[in-house]
């Protein structure tokens, strides 16, 4: 470093980095106290009332806007083979999930005609052995659609009398259930003997935009005071030379 570069003005620096120091801690609070109320002021959002079935979706429909919607529908439960999805995991504890074939009624489709719908009953404890007898009679389910899974192989056997495959896909229960198959998959709230029906949907929790474009302001402004700071410290952080003056005897480079 050469004479002619200036000395630093230390009690300059030291005094600006105190006022960005404190400019940052404060811009950070103040923005952690608006993100913070974001949430809380955030509303709860109710899942929407269950409507038919053939409102939201019909067979082969593979929109997927239909996913997370409550629905109704109407028919009888399909003389065809039941699942078991092996290796889940519900409320905490190893769990397995009966899928069985549902027959929509023709005016409960939208198309006119018949379509199997594949419902996941309920659950159990991995190491139970619920009985997966066939029931009888016309009935309307209410419940939940979920997207279909991808396929997968069985990770884990079971107990119970019916064939045990790894995912709630219906693209595999396409090859045994009569068609045509609906692409999105149903949760019961109604569960079966031996089988607890899965958790309803909750409510969910929007953050309230107006705190939390505050809070992302807050923070702005805290990184611009920073940036002021050290173009200050830069520009001014030395005591420059007279203009004109004698640099003085200059250091070998």
């Amino acid at each position: 470093m050469t004479a002619a570069q200036g000395r630093l003005r230390w009690g300059a620096l030291a005094l600006a980095s105190l006022i960005m120091v404190a400019a940052m801690a404060v811009t950070a609070g103040l923005g952690w106290w608006q993100w913070t109320r974001a949430h809380e002021n955030g509303a709860t959002v109710v899942p929407d009332p269950a409507v038919p079935l053939s409102e939201l979706v019909q067979p082969g429909d593979r929109s997927g806007a239909e996913v997370g919607r409550q629905v109704v529908v109407d028919g009888t439960w399909a003389d065809a083979e039941p699942f078991v999805v092996t290796g889940r995991e519900v409320e905490g504890r190893p769990a397995q999930l009966l899928v069985r074939a549902f027959t929509v009624d023709a005016d409960a489709t939208g198309t006119g005609q018949p379509a199997t719908l594949a419902v996941i009953v309920g659950w159990a404890d991995a190491d139970a052995a619920p009985s997966v007898a066939m029931p009888s009679g016309d009935v309307e389910l209410e419940g939940y659609l979920r997207a279909s899974e991808s396929s997968a192989p069985a990770s884990a056997g079971s107990e119970v009398e019916a064939t045990v495959i790894g995912a709630v896909a219906t693209s595999m229960l396409a090859q045994e259930w009569p068609g045509p198959l609906y692409s999105a998959v149903l949760v019961s709230y109604d569960g079966a003997d031996g089988w607890e029906p899965l958790p309803p949907l909750a409510p969910t929790h929007e953050t309230n935009f107006r705190n939390a474009a505050y809070a992302v302001e807050w923070w702005v402004f805290g990184g611009f005071a920073a940036f002021i700071a050290l173009r200050w410290m830069r520009d001014n952080g030395r005591v420059r030379p007279a203009e004109g003056a004698n640099p003085g005897p200059q250091e070998d480079q």
